[in-house]
């Protein structure tokens, strides 16, 4: 009998031989597999085999050690997960904690497939992508290769047309595909690193900061520099500017200096962070943060706005193919979050249970692209799909802010991208 078992970060997927019931394979949660442990050394009763475990004391994020196929008593297929020890409750229903290094539980073939239940899952999502060298470009590598002083001028290092192109496409394709892109070794200046990225009968997009923002402590060259950017305080993941009705499509972070330690940017892929939510952690959790209004408020010695919106922002029709909304638009943003008032008392719980479950996805490191930025790197991220933060640091760290319209921005590297074909 072939049984095909794959350990996903959340859920297991068994693939079950062919059978009348039409079962190809099913999903199963690891908190309900290990909640279902069939053993009798705590989990049922020696001899009525009633379950003993209770549901609440099995964490909803536990993950087991390790799987295999096996025989059950070298004879019937089963699977058998290995668990890390966790605290049930004991004869006077106080937790403690086993003694043993860890958990076996062993599932006969025929319980897992007579108990499925996400079978022949047809919608999943993977995780969001979180290798930085994914999304990562070295600028000097296109020098080497494609600039003027490559081709014999010794003193210039402007890239050729030819490289020019072929820097852009690459910028284009891990914008479009990933919503974010890390240039190494771009440079020092700011003013002409905006032209990778727009026309110039373009422009950056001035806000009530300023046309470039210099994110430092001691910063004298903004306006309205009373906000968390220019502190040397973490800043939690969020994006910008939620309180605004049109929201900047996407923002670029010049490293002028770097920290003398901490500081390190990191990135989640918010839109797929979304969609796993919606598909494999908690529909509810989805449909309440796409429907109940958040109050932003960003309010500041010398400037305040106000915007009512959900924290995940749908389309007004579904979408052709899946008969689905479609995610337009992520606006999280804990620091201008006003107090919660649209929601009834007796489902205001909920909310929260919702957004901490939410939160807490996006704070896992297999959800997080990590950038330690040095001098004269560039990062770009797509403002309404990429959720961006920074580790608090010491030492004079110098980032200069700018943001972009998505229309510009999309044009000027399409160009670029076809020019290459």
């Amino acid at each position: 009998m072939s049984v095909n078992l794959e350990l996903k970060p959340d859920w297991a997927r068994i693939g079950f031989p062919e059978a009348d019931d039409a079962i190809i394979f099913a999903d199963f949660h690891y908190f309900w597999l290990r909640h279902n442990c069939l053993c009798l050394q705590g989990c049922r009763h020696s001899t009525t085999k009633e379950r003993l475990i209770d549901a609440s004391v099995v964490p909803l994020d536990i993950r087991p050690l390790h799987a295999a196929v096996e025989l059950d008593n070298g004879i019937e297929p089963a699977v058998t997960f290995y668990w890390p020890p966790i605290a049930t409750k004991d004869d006077k229903g106080e937790l403690a904690l086993p003694e043993e290094e860890k958990h076996i539980s062993v599932f006969p073939l025929a319980w897992l497939r007579s108990n499925a239940y996400g079978v022949n899952r047809a919608e999943t999502h993977e995780l969001p992508p979180h290798d930085v060298n994914l999304v990562t470009i070295d600028y000097q590598e296109f020098v080497n290769n494609y600039s003027e002083q490559a081709n014999g001028n010794s003193g210039s290092n402007k890239l050729t047309s030819k490289g020019e192109a072929s820097y852009k496409a690459a910028l284009y394709h891990r914008l479009s595909k990933y919503g974010v892109a890390v240039i190494r070794n771009r440079g020092k200046d700011t003013e002409e690193i905006i032209s990778d990225f727009i026309d110039p009968s373009a422009d950056v997009i001035p806000t009530h900061f300023g046309r470039i923002e210099h994110l430092r402590t001691g910063n004298t060259e903004n306006t309205n520099n009373d906000q968390l950017g220019y502190t040397n305080s973490a800043v939690r993941l969020h994006t910008d500017l939620c309180y605004a009705e049109e929201v900047p499509g996407f923002q670029f972070l010049h490293c002028i200096q770097p920290a003398d330690s901490g500081g390190e940017n990191y990135f989640v892929h918010a839109e797929s962070a979304a969609n796993y939510l919606k598909t494999e952690i908690s529909r509810r959790a989805y449909e309440l943060l796409t429907t109940v209004n958040v109050t932003f408020d960003r309010k500041q010695s010398n400037f305040q706005a106000r915007l009512v919106q959900p924290i995940l922002r749908l389309s007004d029709t579904p979408d052709a193919t899946t008969n689905e909304r479609r995610l337009e638009q992520v606006r999280y943003s804990y620091f201008t979050h006003g107090p919660q008032v649209s929601v009834p008392f007796s489902e205001l719980r909920e909310w929260y249970e919702a957004q901490q479950v939410w939160d807490k996805l996006l704070y896992r490191d297999d959800f997080q692209i990590k950038a330690d930025l040095r001098e004269g790197d560039v990062v770009i991220y797509d403002n309404r799909k990429v959720l961006h933060a920074r580790n608090g640091f010491s030492g004079a760290r110098h980032m200069a802010g700018v943001y972009l319209k998505a229309h510009d921005l999309w044009s000027h590297l399409g160009q670029a991208k076809d020019n290459t074909q």
